[in-house]
């Protein structure tokens, strides 16, 4: 289907697209750093996770905060890694009062995997604002990720200080900084890994009666390839919106592709891609970017000077939704290299909002959270993705994931692709206009998968499927459904 909703040719569905070619590369870009995070919303819990999958859930200093009171179900698996279940909003108060699920949700539950670092478990009505309205009468469950419960040491968080509030890295930094992340941060304690994920999944399924299918997101795409084969095996689907690049795709290679996917977009918010534009539009929107993350007075390498890097990071902030935010992109990228006080304030906010608190620079336990998880997803980190001078996004990119070049890994913490045979009945929802995600991403996807369908929509900015697509992806749920009854 095209963006416009016109059907387009071939497979088992209207809205089935021709198979993509396979020149198509796997470029792509990472995932969104931005997750929906309300202070209180949550407790901390030791640094040691619980293992025992017959606990009950009664309330200490150990439970998610959004267990404790009357909107979610919750359970803590064997695994220690802790669900949450929300009932549509009307079967709230009904859905906490049993121990276990209600005879209507038993064939409606939808797990949801957001991507990034994942949201924080917030109360029903806050958690099922973010969903679209295609599941707004299902019953959905997530995984506490494990950084939201385990506390991030302050040693960790002031190792990670260092390398993420921009400024080149002296030679000392360079030699002994490594060591001392190391030391300092258990990111073993704040990744869900492939072997945890599976085995959470498939508790979760046998407590709840069935996991119908997997909404994921962006990186949850990633994560949610450990259980397609469970998915085949119990008949179920999966939905991956926006999904970021497979397994195993060159750091380089992503990093590369969300830069020019952002210059793309910027591009069109100057009014460069427009017919009267300017023949030298883009050239000059690229001298502005190349002038606002270059430090003359410093040697070019992973990063210019503090200030140029927060533009470029927050550039990739405003990014994760263009839509919204292309009246001050614009005005910055207007107003340079004479930015205002509201155009600074800006992109100090932007960029912190990626990495760091604003008003004192704690680095966020998310942020994190986000290198435990993605960094061991891909290889090639330390590479880097060209010079300030020739692609500044690039740069920053490169800059802000320093720490996966050093990030211990292993065979459980890395992430593999399910091959086609093993995989159950799969959307890819592309969005022509990411930002974070490009389209060729998708494709990625539909080149493992052939078998996959496949829908378009248009939207500046990441993970925002339209509502218009929510009759589309309804039809082709019951499609499933009708070729499973089918089979019966």
């Amino acid at each position: 289907m095209t963006a416009d909703g016109a059907p387009s040719e071939g497979g088992r569905f209207p809205w089935k697209r021709s198979k993509p070619s396979k020149a198509a590369h796997w470029f792509a870009g990472v995932a969104a750093l931005a997750a929906v995070i309300i202070a209180g919303l949550f407790l901390h819990q030791p640094d040691e996770r619980q293992t025992h999958a017959e606990q009950s859930t009664t309330l200490n200093s150990s439970t998610p905060r959004v267990c404790a009171g009357r909107t979610a179900r919750c359970h803590l698996l064997s695994t220690g890694i802790w669900a949450v279940v929300y009932a549509p909003i009307r079967g709230v108060e009904e859905s906490h009062a049993s121990s276990g699920p209600m005879p209507e949700e038993r064939d409606g539950l939808v797990f949801w995997d957001p991507g990034g670092p994942g949201l924080i478990p917030l109360d029903a009505g806050l958690t099922r604002s973010q969903l679209p309205s295609w599941l707004k009468n299902a019953t959905v469950a997530m995984f506490v990720e494990p950084w939201a419960v385990h506390e991030v040491s302050s040693a960790c968080l002031g190792s990670l200080a260092s390398v993420s509030a921009g400024g080149e890295l002296s030679d000392q930094q360079v030699e002994e900084w490594p060591a001392q992340f190391k030391d300092a941060c258990d990111v073993d304690l704040y990744r869900l890994d492939g072997a945890e994920y599976e085995k959470s999944f498939k508790e979760l399924s046998k407590k709840e009666g069935k996991i119908s299918g997997v909404y994921a997101q962006s990186f949850g795409a990633v994560r949610a390839s450990a259980v397609m084969p469970e998915l085949k095996r119990t008949d179920g689907w999966a939905i991956m919106d926006a999904p970021a690049p497979p397994p195993g795709t060159h750091a380089t290679t992503l990093m590369v592709e969300r830069s020019l996917a952002l210059e793309e977009g910027l591009q069109d918010i100057m009014g460069c891609t427009h017919s009267g534009a300017s023949v030298d539009c883009r050239k000059e929107l690229h001298r502005t970017l190349r002038e606002m993350g270059s430090d003359t007075t410093t040697p070019t390498g992973l990063a210019g000077g503090v200030e140029e890097y927060e533009r470029m990071t927050a550039l990739l902030s405003l990014s994760t939704n263009m839509a919204s935010n292309k009246k001050p992109l614009r005005e910055i990228l207007t107003n340079w290299p004479k930015l205002s006080a509201a155009d600074q304030e800006v992109i100090k906010s932007g960029s912190h909002a990626f990495t760091r608190r604003h008003g004192d620079s704690q680095v966020l336990p998310d942020f994190v959270g986000y290198m435990a998880n993605l960094c061991p997803a891909y290889t090639g980190w330390g590479a880097g993705a060209g010079s300030p001078e020739r692609n500044p996004l690039g740069a920053a990119l490169s800059r802000m994931h320093y720490a996966c070049s050093v990030m211990p890994s292993d065979e459980d913490s890395a992430w593999t692709l399910t091959e086609a045979e093993d995989a159950p009945r799969l959307l890819l929802l592309e969005n022509s206009h990411d930002p974070v995600t490009p389209p060729s991403t998708a494709r990625a996807w539909g080149d493992k998968y052939p078998d996959a369908d496949h829908v378009e929509y248009e939207y500046l900015g990441h993970t925002k499927a339209p509502e218009k697509l929510s009759e589309e992806i309804s039809a082709w749920l019951a499609g499933v459904s009708t070729e499973r009854t089918d089979r019966s």
